[in-house]
């Protein structure tokens, strides 16, 4: 592997340490992602994280939002084209299409959900253990951010489904008990997301992502006032 590759990777993890890191990685990754080098998709679909991380600290508006995800989309698009078959470009692309949806408007953005939901199955046959289960916690999430029918198909069952097998990868993955909690919250089960709500409260920090996870400790908080 490129060692250009490894060090985006080291600043893609420490995003928090000095607010540089991510254009610091995106222009490492930018000499690779134009190439035939056999690490360009990896390089392309690592771009695409970077705008994800971008869109999670962006406190810009909504169009905004869509710019920088669509940013992402594209990347990732290219690094699917070049490998289809590679899980950094596939699953980072089926993200950044569904944040650009969520902010685009759920309804605005029908026209996406075929592609996303196919982009996180391909992930689940690739490496359903990326990134924590990430694909589980991204199908999971879809399925319950997706209007029921007669709109659409979302399905609360196969949200908390994914997302437990993808709590099963990453135990200690804030964001999938986040995820885990609201639909629960969504379903009516207090319990439950009471359990996960508290794992949150009570979870130390994360080295390198102490702002990451203090967020969730705040979101958390006003949850915990719904059980």
């Amino acid at each position: 592997m490129d060692e250009r590759i490894e060090r985006a990777r080291e600043l893609i993890e420490n995003r928090e340490q000095d607010d540089s890191n991510l254009s610091a990685a995106e222009n490492l990754l930018l000499e690779l992602a134009p190439s035939n080098a056999p690490d360009a998709a990896m390089a392309y679909g690592l771009l695409g994280e970077v705008q994800y991380w971008r869109g999670q600290i962006s406190e810009g508006s909504n169009q905004e939002l869509v710019s920088i995800y669509d940013k992402g989309v594209e990347y990732c698009k290219k690094g699917e084209q070049i490998n289809p078959d590679n899980i950094d470009s596939v699953f980072w692309l089926a993200v950044n299409r569904g944040f650009y949806g969520e902010a685009n408007g759920i309804l605005s953005s029908l026209f996406l959900i075929d592609p996303i939901e196919n982009g996180f199955k391909k992930a689940l046959e690739i490496d359903e253990t990326y990134y924590f289960g990430g694909p589980h916690r991204g199908i999971g999430w879809f399925y319950h951010k997706l209007p029921s029918w007669p709109i659409s198909h979302g399905d609360n069952r196969k949200a908390i489904h994914h997302l437990e097998k993808s709590l099963s990868f990453g135990p200690n993955f804030y964001l999938t008990h986040i995820y885990l909690a609201q639909v629960f919250l969504a379903v009516r089960d207090k319990a439950k997301a009471r359990e996960h709500l508290e794992w949150i409260q009570n979870a130390p920090l994360t080295a390198n992502h102490e702002k990451e996870d203090q967020r969730y400790k705040e979101q958390a908080m006003i949850l915990s006032k719904k059980v």
